[in-house]
């Protein structure tokens, strides 16, 4: 038996493994469910405060996306290509290096003329549907259910055996363990689709020097508690409508750091962050240029017709016009209001250090700094191509939008595929089906605080035929 056969099957063994591993945190959402602090109550819309919009090349902003090293450590191409993955086949038109990458990581040459594949920012912005990559889409597939530590040490072994503990190949991909390691037994969701982001991001703040950005996985900068507050991935290609990037609008200031702040995952310093930062005014330029897909179906022209005039009367105070004299708003919809569920806005309520960190850090420096302001509820988002964007609401609770606008529909329980697309055109969401007890691991468990699919009943007084109506209108979006 091949070396690279034997190392396959011990990566599929430990792959299977890892995924018995469970996080036991679910505690930690009750409690802050349970806790007094939340910001003042507010029972009025508020105008986000508008980001500094900069220029760039679009074209090369589509290449660094793709062929870039905003994540500069990562394991060799060879180890990549030829024992975990093999020819790519998601990404269209992917040449060179590229050609073996899953949407998940991008390839490049580093410094030292090694090939190296490394995490990409299409792991959550682009998600395959209906055959084709779509880069903008949210990734509704994300599963941060699983510690995928003996997985990682698996891969380390591997990579110290194929290439030696003392070789280019490793000093690169060193860096891309440490923080594997350091943030697997974190990042841990209670159900698949939603994504842990806001964590991602604070786990590895903790750890860094706000001034220098330097790593250090034996000091704590600021405490945060074992708490995963669960996130949607909004479309990109609505990002150019808005003045906040984020669900409850706290990233604030520079919207160039607050794209990059990703890459704190990974890079060393802030000569590093200096360098990442010079490229990612393209990388904004190019999602300037994301466009939604349109609806693949016929829409019925009259019940849109009839759909727009709902929609203007119920809708588009917060949502927007669209057409021929498009305009968006910008409104913060208070917790009070909007009564989704309230988790997130209790827990930066409750924890505001990574809000310190970041405002005396790297990120709040120089003459265009970023902030972080947490916010007293959600944006109400642009929904341009919001027939493809399923699920809903900002933790993805909802499959569809015919339960977003009838909340007695929606299902407590339920589950979707996540190895084939089935997707209603109709109902406009995620084909599902509907449990009466929380099942197994791969279903969403809206009883869990975080995960609630309550509040947002805009549409409860509508008659079924205005609510038909309306979601005919929303496909043309």
């Amino acid at each position: 038996m091949s070396k690279s056969l034997i190392i396959s099957i011990l990566f599929l063994l430990f792959a299977c493994y890892s995924c018995l591993v469970k996080k036991s945190g679910r505690q930690s959402l009750y409690e802050l469910q349970q806790s007094a602090g939340s910001f003042s109550k507010n029972d009025s819309l508020s105008i986000i405060n508008a980001y500094t919009f900069p220029e760039g090349n679009a074209a090369t902003g589509y290449q660094y996306l793709l062929y870039g090293n905003a994540f500069s450590s990562g394991i060799p191409e060879s180890l990549y290509k030829k024992v975990l993955f093999g020819k790519n086949t998601m990404v269209a038109s992917l040449t060179g290096y590229n050609k073996y990458v899953l949407n998940d990581f991008v390839a490049f040459k580093n410094k030292d003329g090694n090939v190296t594949v490394s995490p990409g920012c299409l792991h959550c912005h682009a998600q395959k549907f209906n055959d084709q990559l779509i880069i903008g889409l949210g990734n509704s597939y994300s599963n941060f259910q699983d510690d995928k530590t003996h997985y990682l040490k698996l891969a380390e072994k591997v990579t110290k055996l194929l290439y030696g503990k003392k070789s280019k190949e490793w000093k690169t991909a060193e860096r891309a363990f440490e923080s594997g390691y350091f943030l697997a037994p974190q990042i841990i969701t209670e159900m698949q689709g939603p994504t842990s982001a806001h964590r991602i991001l604070e786990m590895m703040a903790a750890h860094r020097d706000p001034q220098t950005l330097l790593f250090r996985a034996d000091t704590s900068y600021f405490d945060i508690p074992p708490i995963v507050i669960p996130t949607d991935i909004p479309p990109l290609w609505n990002s150019k409508k808005k003045k906040a990037f984020t669900i409850n609008a706290m990233e604030q200031g520079d919207l160039l750091k607050h794209l990059m702040s990703p890459t704190i995952i990974i890079f060393t310093d802030t000569a590093e962050a200096n360098e990442i930062y010079k490229n990612i005014k393209d990388v904004w330029a190019y999602f300037t240029t994301l466009e939604a897909p349109k609806y693949p179906y016929k829409v019925d022209e009259a019940a849109a017709e009839q759909g727009k005039l709902i929609f203007s009367k119920n809708c588009s105070s917060c949502h927007g016009t669209y057409g021929n004299n498009e305009y968006y708003p910008e409104k913060l919809v208070p917790g009070e209001i909007i009564e989704t569920d309230s988790l997130m806005l209790k827990y930066y309520a409750n924890y505001p250090e990574f809000a310190e960190w970041f405002n005396k850090s790297w990120f709040a420096s120089a003459s265009s700094p970023a902030f972080i302001k947490p916010q007293p509820g959600y944006v109400a988002p642009p929904l341009n191509g919001v027939w493809i964007t399923a699920p809903y609401l900002h933790n993805g609770s909802v499959p569809t939008i015919e339960e977003v606008l009838n909340s007695n529909l929606r299902p407590r329980y339920w589950q979707r595929s996540f190895t084939k697309e089935k997707y209603d055109y109709e109902k406009v969401g995620w084909q599902y089906k509907k449990l009466k007890t929380h099942g197994g691991k791969k279903t969403y468990n809206t009883d869990i605080p975080g995960y609630g699919n309550y509040g947002h009943y805009f549409g409860d007084h509508l008659s079924d035929k205005e609510r038909k109506d309306l979601i005919e209108y929303l496909k043309t979006l």
